[in-house]
C-alpha cells in the first residue's frame, strides 16, 4: 500500500509508514511491559518464527509449507527482497529489487507474493520512481535469484486515470500495486491501492480493469477542528484473495480522515469487467461482504473456510499518526462471528497467509527496517 508505502496516500491517502513514532511508541510498550509481573501475564498467542527483517508486508504460503515474504527494503536502492522461510530458516529467494524512500519517510518497495499450487511464484512492486527503477509498480515473475517483469501497472493506469481522484493537488494517474492473488497459470489479480481498482493481470502483461471502488461519505469527528463533519474518503484497496466460492475478496484501508469503522471487504466475480461497486448491492458481480473494519491491510481464507483479517492500525490511522497508537489487529470470521485473535500481541501488522494445515502467518512490525517480522498466530 505505501500506506502508501505502503499505500501510497498523498494527503487524502494514508503515509502508514512513520518509523521513527512507531518505534518510539514501541519502546514505551516495552516499558510498561517490564512492571507487569510475569505470575500475571497470559501466554502468547504469538511465536516469532522471522525477525530483522525489512518492512515486510506481504506474505503467502506454498502448498509445501514454504512461507515466502515481500520485504520493502530499507529505502536503499536494490534492498527490496523476497524472503523465504522454510525447514526452520529464512533466506532471500529474490535479492536486488527496488525500493526508495518517499519524502514522507515511508519505504516503497515489494509489496507482496502469490504462488501457484505447482511453486510459480510472482512478486508484486509498489508505488517508486520507475525513471530509477522499471521493475516499480509491477508485477514481476520471480525464480531464485531472478526475476522478470509480467506486467506495467503504471502503464495501464496512465492510460485509464481515475476520474473520481481527491488527491489535492489532482492526481489521476497515481498508482500503488499492493495485493496480488494467484488466479491459474496465466492470470494474476492486483488490488491497486492508489488507483482505488481490482485488476487482472493476463497473459503477454495484458492488464484489464474488473471493478472500481467507489468513494465513501465518512466522518470527520476524529479530526481535531476540521471544519466540516462529513467528508468523501477514497476506498484504497489494499488486499486481494481468492475465497472458497471462487470470487475475489478485497479489503480496503480506506483514505482521509481514515474513519474507525469505514473500512470494507468486497467479494468481486472474476467474470466482472469494469464494474463499478456499489455498496447498496445484495448481489452480482460486485458487494459488500463484511463491513465495520479499520485500515485493513491484509486477506486470507484458511481450508475451513474463515476468513482472516489484518487491521494495520487498530484505533485507526489518526491514532498511529497523532499519538503514536500502534496496536494491530487480527481477526477470523467463521459463520458470521468476528473473533479478535492474539489481541494485545501484535504491532503494525501487514499481510497474513494461512497454511494447508491451518497455521496462521503474520507480517509484525511491517514498516520498521531491520525490526520487522513473521509470526505465527494460535487460534
Amino acid at each position: 500500500m505505501n500506506t502508501r508505502s505502503e499505500v501510497r496516500q498523498p494527503r487524502s491517502r494514508a503515509r502508514l509508514f512513520r518509523r521513527t513514532s512507531a518505534v518510539g511508541a514501541v519502546a514505551a510498550l516495552a516499558v510498561l511491559a517490564l512492571a507487569v509481573p510475569p505470575a500475571l501475564a497470559a501466554p502468547p498467542a504469538t511465536t516469532v518464527v522471522a525477525s530483522g527483517l525489512d518492512n515486510p508486508r506481504g506474505i503467502t504460503v506454498g502448498a509445501d509449507g514454504r512461507v515466502y515474504v515481500a520485504e520493502a527494503g530499507t529505502g536503499e536502492a536494490g534492498s527490496g527482497r523476497v524472503t523465504v522461510i522454510a525447514h526452520g530458516t529464512t533466506r532471500t529467494l529474490v535479492g536486488g529489487l527496488p525500493s526508495a524512500m518517499a519524502a514522507e519517510g515511508d519505504v516503497t518497495g515489494p509489496t507482496n507474493v502469490a504462488v501457484s499450487p505447482q511453486g510459480k511464484l510472482v512478486g508484486l512492486v509498489g508505488a517508486g520512481p520507475q525513471m530509477l527503477d522499471s521493475r516499480f509498480d509491477s508485477l514481476l515473475r520471480l525464480q531464485p535469484g531472478a526475476a522478470k517483469s509480467l506486467a506495467d501497472v503504471q502503464a495501464f493506469v496512465d492510460d485509464h486515470p481515475d476520474t473520481t481522484d481527491l488527491d489535492q493537488p489532482a492526481n489521476p494517474t497515481d498508482s500503488n500495486a499492493y495485493g496480488v492473488a494467484w488466479v491459474d497459470a496465466n492470470h494474476y489479480l492486483v488490488a491497486d491501492a492508489a488507483n482505488n481498482t481490482l485488476l487482472m493481470v493476463g497473459p503477454a502483461g495484458s492488464v484489464r480493469r474488473l471493478a472500481k471502488f467507489p468513494n465513501q461519505v465518512v466522518s470527520t469527528a476524529g479530526v481535531p477542528d476540521f471544519p466540516v463533519p462529513f467528508v468523501p474518503a477514497e476506498a484504497v484497496p489494499t488486499s486481494v484473495t481468492i475465497g472458497p466460492d471462487g470470487y475475489a475478496y478485497v479489503g480496503e484501508l480506506k483514505g482521509f480522515p481514515f474513519t474507525p469503522g469505514t473500512s470494507r471487504v468486497w467479494r468481486v466475480s472474476l467474470n466482472a469487467h469494469d464494474v463499478t461497486c456499489d455498496a447498496a448491492a445484495t448481489g452480482g458481480q460486485c458487494s459488500v461482504y463484511l463491513d465495520g473494519l479499520t485500515a485493513v491491510t491484509g486477506l486470507d481464507f484458511g481450508p475451513d473456510g474463515s476468513l482472516y483479517v489484518v487491521s494495520f492500525a487498530k484505533h485507526g490511522l489518526l491514532a498511529f499518526f497523532g499519538a503514536g497508537v500502534t496496536d494491530g489487529a487480527l481477526y477470523r470470521v467463521t459463520g458470521g462471528v468476528t473473533t479478535e485473535l492474539a489481541p494485545g500481541e501484535l504491532t503494525l501488522p501487514g499481510d497474513v497467509a494461512v497454511a494447508p494445515n491451518g497455521t496462521v502467518y503474520l507480517t509484525n512490525q511491517s514498516v520498521f527496517s531491520g525490526g520487522g517480522q513473521v509470526v505465527t498466530v494460535a487460534q
